[in-house]
């Protein structure tokens, strides 16, 4: 079989399961980090040629993209409350910002045609996550979520996009 259809099928089910353990919060986040990491070793043992070196500069903006996506989600954590509704300053899905960085620092790590895959697979995931999450909220938290999330950019900072722009 095709090791790249079976890369973009194992992702698939992976982000299927994950929705499904939505309220099994340590089931979930067992399977989340065990399955990610197992698709990540799949992604790794397919023989591909590199897009381009991670020699030198290219391996200094892995590490940065890497390090930033870690620090944010590491933070985002911190901030979080349990069964409790915890409004952010900057975005209102740090993880996903967090995750959108890292997956940025793996492909320039690894920049070749499992890792693309990979990489676009969670991309193409990120903003089906969060309007599946937003949805909970919104039911979850009603009116108070709907003002913050007007307020509240989702995963990109207001003040880096002023900062861009």
């Amino acid at each position: 079989m095709n090791p790249y259809f079976v890369l973009v099928a194992g992702w698939l089910v992976y982000f299927v399961i994950l929705n499904f353990l939505g309220s099994l919060k340590k089931l979930r986040a067992l399977f989340c980090i065990t399955g990610a990491i197992a698709l990540l070793f799949y992604d790794d043992s397919i023989h591909s040629l590199n897009f381009f070196t991670t020699e030198g500069p290219m391996r200094w903006v892995s590490m940065i993209f890497t390090i930033f996506g870690m620090m944010v989600i590491q933070t985002s954590f911190r901030k979080f409350k349990v069964k409790e509704f915890t409004e952010l300053e900057s975005v209102r899905h740090p993880i996903h910002s967090g995750v959108i960085l890292l997956v940025l620092g793996f492909f320039f790590f690894i920049p070749n045609l499992p890792t693309l895959i990979s990489c676009v697979c969670i991309l193409v995931y990120v903003p089906i996550g969060l309007y599946l999450e937003e949805k909970k909220l919104v039911a979850t938290y009603g009116d108070q979520y709907i003002e913050y999330r007007k307020r509240v950019p989702a995963i990109i900072p207001d003040k880096l996009l002023k900062e861009i722009s």
